[in-house]
């Protein structure tokens, strides 16, 4: 059942956060997965215990979600990043008809926008971009359109989205990207980015050195996302895990979200069947949002240990792509040139 279609966004993703107001596709969101909470389609009720800033440079937001290690589904083993799509395995095309509470494109089925029965966040839901092509998890030119059209139909600073490919904690092999609300100022809104190459810059004062593609820097959509695209798929032809996350951002942290951010984060492979208790280093956590699902982890949980495991997931890898990423995008210039 869709609560509500949407089927043009406003074209523009930046906005301003004098205008406190909900969006139409914001209000039709939050009713919905707040109905689908209040009768019981979810796995639990969202109960984060806890929440802390760590204390050091780099603020990590780390929040005490315990029910998300023990309840949620069992993560699909995982073993190669070209793992194709297995209708026999749980996929999204078996959902629930109520868990499916949003179309993007009118009448067309494909593009929806289902709650995500485990929870991390307030409003925590899934893009399922042309669900029933049975599309395994592999970031599609036009998923990615999708992806950043959100912020389009989102006046909301806080609407974050991501993307953890396979090897890189995605849970189901069925193409999907992760929304939700995080209510918080973080320090990759507004964080200095390196001069790298064209209009992408490098996340390199941080322990999850990535890369990064602002709006403001090409100020096109069509560009944003082919930019983004071409750095994300070299990832995936060259079957190197990757994480992406797409947050609006700021100049400075005391100015309004006037600048869109697109990360993206090549990293060690982690295969098989994720531990769903332990601290697992996927989209929120190399973003800064880190999400335990342990009271002795989260307890005992410092900066300078989730710098260590940051970095150990993304350091290497980083510098192995650092020039084969670099010509790509100089290539892709003097072409245009």
């Amino acid at each position: 059942m869709y609560h509500k279609s949407f089927s043009e966004a406003n074209g523009d993703c930046i906005q301003n956060d004098k205008e406190d107001k909900k969006s139409s596709f914001d209000s039709t969101l939050t009713k919905a997965w707040e109905e689908a909470q209040e009768n019981g389609l979810f796995r639990y009720v969202l109960n984060i215990q806890d929440t802390k800033i760590l204390d050091g440079r780099y603020k990590f937001l780390a929040q005490l979600n315990i029910d998300r290690g023990y309840k949620r589904r069992c993560p699909e083993n995982i073993t190669s990043m070209k793992q194709p799509f297995n209708e026999k395995q749980f996929n999204f095309t078996k959902l629930a008809p109520e868990e499916q509470i949003m179309n993007l494109n009118g009448t067309d089925e494909e593009d929806v926008i289902a709650i995500n029965v485990s929870p991390i966040e307030y409003c925590h839901s899934l893009l399922l971009s042309q669900k029933y092509k049975q599309l395994p998890q592999v970031v599609t030119k036009y998923s990615l359109y999708k992806a950043v059209e959100l912020f389009s139909l989102s006046s909301s600073p806080y609407l974050r989205v991501g993307f953890n490919s396979l090897c890189a904690y995605a849970s189901v092999n069925h193409l999907h990207w992760h929304l939700y609300y995080l209510k918080r100022n973080m320090l990759l809104e507004y964080i200095d980015l390196k001069e790298y190459a064209g209009p992408v810059q490098i996340l390199y004062e941080y322990p999850a050195k990535g890369f990064c593609i602002k709006y403001s820097n090409v100020r096109n959509m069509d560009d944003f996302v082919d930019w983004a695209f071409l750095l994300i798929n070299y990832l995936q032809n060259a079957e190197i895990a990757h994480n992406v996350y797409i947050t609006r951002a700021k100049v400075n942290p005391e100015e309004e979200h006037e600048d869109l951010r697109i990360y993206i984060w090549a990293r060690k492979p982690a295969k098989g069947s994720k531990d769903t208790v332990v601290f697992n280093p996927a989209i929120c956590e190399l973003f800064g949002h880190l999400s335990i699902k342990s009271e002795e982890i989260y307890r005992t949980l410092t900066e300078e240990r989730v710098t260590c495991i940051l970095r150990e997931v993304t350091e290497e890898t980083f510098f192995s792509v650092y020039d084969k990423i670099k010509n790509l995008i100089e290539d892709r210039i003097n072409i245009a040139t």
